[in-house]
C-alpha cells in the first residue's frame, strides 16, 4: 500500500513527529510506504496525483477548501487526523470571518473523510458531531527511549519544565510560587528545557534544546511542571509532556483540564488550580519522597497502558488500512 501524508509543521516537532513521522519506519515493515508533502508544496498537481495512492492521510492540516475537496473526490480513502483544538486557538479568539473560515474548513475533512482519528475522547465528542466514524488514537512514545533512570540518593530535589518557546509564558505564569518555593527550600533545583530562555526572577538551569536530549533531561528531574491555560485550546491538547514524564516515572504537578485528564490520575499527578494549591502540591511531594516513588510508578504503569508506541503503532496501522 502507498499513502500520501499532508502536513504543515517540521517533521522533528509537535504534531508531525509525534502523528506522523514517528511511524514512517514502522509502517514500513507493515509494506505501508509514505510519500510526505509538506504544506509548502500542496498544490493542484496533486489533485492527479493522490488517484495513484491507496490512502490520503492529512495531519491536521487546514488549507484552501476548493483544493481540499477536489483532493478528497479524488482519493480512494481518506483519513484526518488532528490532536489538538484546532477549531479554535490560544488566547484572543478568532475573528468572526477567520473563524468561520476555519470551521468551514475543518468540518469538510471531518464529514468526508473516510476515518477521523484524533488523541482523546475530548476531541473524540467534538468530531462526532460531523463525522460517524472517528477513532481515538492515543499521543505514543518509544518506552525504551522514555523510561525511568536509577537516581542517586541525596538530598536535592530537581523540579522541571520542558516545553517549545511558544509555552514560555505558561512557565513564565508561576514565577512566583517558584521563587517562594526556591526561598522556603534551598536545597530544591528549578531546570528549564527549552529553545528559548524564560523570564523568572527566581535561580533556574538553563538547558537550551537539542535534538535527543529531552529523555534524558527528564529522566534526571523529580518533578514535572505541566502549567496550562484554562481555555478551549488547552482543553483539547493532549499534552505530549505529560506522557514523558510518567512514561520516566516523574510525578506531575499542573492544570488537568479537558483531555489532559485522560493522561494525569490522582495516581500520577496532583491537579492545581490556583497560587495556593500549585505551592501546597510542590511542597507535598519535595517533603515526601515516598510519594514521589509511588506517583513515578502509577505513571510509568500508566505510560505502558495507554501511551505504548508498539501497542499505539498497530491500531494505527489498522485504522489506516481499514483493517
Amino acid at each position: 500500500m502507498n499513502m500520501l501524508a499532508l502536513f504543515s509543521r517540521d517533521l522533528g516537532k509537535g504534531s508531525s513527529k509525534y502523528r506522523l513521522a514517528q511511524y514512517i519506519e514502522y509502517f514500513k515493515t507493515r509494506e505501508l510506504n509514505v510519500k510526505l508533502v509538506n504544506r509548502d508544496d500542496i498544490n493542484k498537481a496533486l489533485i492527479k496525483e493522490v488517484r495513484h495512492f491507496d490512502i490520503l492521510l492529512n495531519q491536521r492540516y487546514l488549507f484552501d477548501y476548493s483544493l481540499a475537496r477536489r483532493l478528497i473526490e479524488n482519493s480512494k480513502r481518506v483519513i484526518f487526523d488532528f490532536d489538538d483544538a484546532i477549531y479554535t486557538r490560544p488566547g484572543k479568539p478568532y475573528s468572526l470571518i477567520a473563524g468561520i473560515r476555519v470551521r468551514t474548513r475543518m468540518n469538510l475533512w471531518l464529514k468526508k473523510s473516510d476515518v477521523v482519528t484524533t488523541s482523546s475522547n475530548f476531541l473524540l465528542k467534538y468530531a462526532q458531531k460531523y463525522s460517524d466514524s472517528v477513532k481515538v488514537v492515543p499521543m505514543s512514545l518509544d518506552l525504551d527511549l522514555w523510561k525511568p533512570s536509577e537516581k542517586i540518593s541525596d538530598n536535592s530535589i530537581t523540579i522541571g519544565w520542558a516545553g517549545a518557546p511558544v509555552n514560555i509564558n505558561l512557565i513564565e505564569r508561576i514565577d512566583e510560587i517558584l521563587s517562594q518555593l526556591l526561598i522556603k527550600y534551598p536545597f530544591i533545583r528549578l531546570a528549564i528545557f527549552s529553545g528559548q530562555k524564560p523570564e523568572l526572577s527566581c535561580p533556574f538551569e538553563y538547558h537550551p534544546f537539542q535534538h535527543g536530549m529531552e529523555p534524558a533531561f527528564i529522566r534526571d528531574i523529580d518533578i514535572g511542571l505541566l502549567p496550562l491555560n484554562d481555555d478551549e485550546f488547552y482543553k483539547g491538547k493532549s499534552p505530549i509532556k505529560a506522557i514523558q514524564y510518567i512514561a520516566c516515572g516523574i510525578p506531575v504537578v499542573g492544570n488537568v483540564i479537558g483531555a489532559t485528564g485522560e493522561i494525569l490520575t490522582s495516581e500520577n499527578s496532583i491537579t492545581v488550580s490556583d497560587r495556593k494549591e500549585w505551592f501546597d502540591a510542590l511542597e507535598t511531594l519535595v517533603l515526601r519522597r515516598d510519594l514521589l516513588k509511588s506517583m513515578g510508578i502509577a505513571g510509568r504503569r500508566q505510560a505502558e497502558k495507554k501511551f505504548n508506541f508498539k501497542t499505539v503503532a498497530d491500531n494505527f496501522y489498522n485504522i489506516l488500512s481499514g483493517n
